[in-house]
């Protein structure tokens, strides 16, 4: 992994970084803290020796420490205080150190108690006297005056410092070093898709960013979120161009799916009917994704029939088609009665019943279901002009966006990049995000909401999404006929100028 891919990593996921760090500085704190203090009994030892040779005197005062930090000290110190301590114990608690460039040594015992300290040091120094009377005599006479070591400063004992702050913050070193391991780790084993150029290194074109960190001129969230997805509208290859400049007479169709579940496809689908809406273009939303349909909550449109219906042959498209967010919009919804829904979509009508759409509407968006688990959203793909790949950020898997972009390959559906779903599981419940759910038709209304009927109980699932008014569209869409296309098993959509003439037929009877 690149250093700065762990960065952006360690950023995201900094409470893996601060809850190691806090938690092994407290057991560190709360250790030191409950531990007996410390005592420490100090001497100093002065070593005279007549020979005046300098290196010879050092070699002699190290040989000194050796001894009393050896078993031989140990073991008399033992001898002499009894069996309340051990030759391991006195071996661990005494240690000895040359003051630079003079001939003390100082000789130190460290213990709970502070008795019991000052007594081993004085025991120690003690034998230590005696064992250098005993190896420090020359054997000749004449050799010059034997070594002494004697005592210059009696036992001073003092309290040890806890240490708490060295101890907790070395502790908490050793809790962001794992703390730092767990975010490699999981980076490793379990990699989510987090930015637009995550989404880039697999391949894919990064088409947009749906979140709600931003600001806009205006400074208002619901203006930033309605950038995002007019930025989205302008930047897909296939919405990008008017339809009439490539195929005449026919609107493009573009499929919404997600790897998994919970992607907000639907919220992405409605946002972004809501962008072309302010085109002028027609657009009609189908709601493709029957197991699980959510474009009817989220328009709070009543059940009704719709996609479903039609598949089955027992209703007519014109006659499920419903008006939405003030006439902007137009929904094929996912219908009443699914038993089967992968049967249903595998009919040779779901391919007519989108070319009915196309044939009518310069824009068809279809709110697939997800690409893993069941075979529904490739069929789809297989009947629109493209799709479009909506991944939840932090969440989705780069393993299952691998697996998503090789599904849609295979089925050869062509897909024309990936958004990135920044969106809160759920918007703040404050502030602009609130709103009605029905729509004013007004032209002075404020607010242009999606979310659900307030009667519905909402699943924690769905991501609500609030968006301002798009205002009026700018011209008329061409609306063509169907007239040579007829689908035996799907109606034929009759032309805008047959749908005129029935509702003036209608006010005049």
């Amino acid at each position: 992994m690149e250093l700065r891919a762990y960065v952006r990593a360690c950023r995201r996921r900094w409470p893996w970084l601060l809850v190691p760090v806090l938690v092994a500085a407290g057991i560190a704190a709360v250790l030191t803290m409950a531990g007996a203090p410390g005592h420490k009994s100090s001497m100093v030892l002065y070593v005279s020796s007549g020979n005046a040779d300098p290196d010879s005197g050092a070699r002699r005062l190290n040989s000194y420490i050796a001894l009393l930090t050896g078993p031989r000290v140990g073991q008399a110190v033992v001898d002499r205080m009894g069996p309340e301590v051990t030759v391991e114990q006195v071996q661990k608690s005494l240690s000895a150190q040359i003051r630079e460039g003079t001939d003390l040594l100082e000789v130190s015992a460290v213990d709970s108690d502070a008795d019991r300290s000052r007594q081993i040091v004085t025991t120690a120094a003690s034998v230590l006297v005696g064992l250098a009377r005993q190896i420090g005599a020359p054997a000749d006479p004449d050799a010059g005056p034997a070594t002494q070591v004697s005592i210059v400063q009696d036992a001073v004992t003092v309290e040890e410092p806890d240490n708490l702050t060295r101890n907790a913050g070395f502790a908490a070193v050793l809790g962001l070093l794992i703390g730092a391991g767990a975010v490699a780790g999981k980076e490793a084993t379990g990699r989510t898709v987090a930015e637009e150029d995550d989404l880039r290194r697999l391949g894919l074109d990064a088409v947009g960013t749906i979140s709600i960190g931003g600001r806009s001129r205006a400074g208002h969230p619901d203006q930033a979120l309605a950038e995002a997805f007019r930025r989205l509208r302008s930047l897909l290859p296939v919405l990008a161009e008017h339809p009439a400049m490539t195929v005449p007479a026919r609107g493009r169709s573009l499929l919404l799916t997600g790897a998994g579940r919970k992607e907000g496809t639907t919220a992405v689908a409605c946002g972004l009917a809501i962008a072309m809406a302010e085109t002028g273009a027609r657009v009609v939303l189908v709601d493709a994704n029957m197991r699980t349909p959510g474009i009817g909550r989220y328009l709070s449109l009543d059940a009704a029939p719709g996609l479903a219906e039609v598949l089955a042959g027992t209703a007519r498209v014109p006659d499920v088609l419903q008006d939405s967010l003030g006439g902007r919009v137009t929904v094929l919804p996912a219908g009443e009665h699914a038993p089967d829904p992968g049967e249903l979509l595998a009919s040779p009508r779901l391919g007519a019943t989108v070319r009915t759409l196309t044939e009518r509407y310069d824009i068809v968006l279809v709110d697939g279901p997800a690409l893993q688990g069941v075979a529904d959203a490739t069929v789809i793909g297989q009947v629109t002009d493209s799709a479009l790949l909506v991944v939840r950020a932090g969440r989705t898997r780069t393993a299952e966006v691998e697996k998503s972009i090789d599904l849609l390959q295979r089925v050869g559906a062509k897909l024309a990049g990936a958004v990135l779903n920044a969106l809160p599981r759920k918007l703040p419940q404050n502030g602009s995000w609130q709103g009605p759910a029905e729509v004013s038709t007004g032209m002075d209304s404020p607010d242009l909401v999606f979310g659900l009927d307030p009667t519905q109980s909402p699943r924690l699932d769905d991501t609500f999404v609030s968006l301002p008014v798009v205002g009026t569209a700018r011209g008329r869409a061409k609306v063509a006929d169907a007239e040579n296309e007829h689908s035996p098993e799907v109606p034929a959509q009759r032309s805008g100028a047959d749908d005129d003439a029935d509702e003036e037929q209608q006010r005049s009877e």
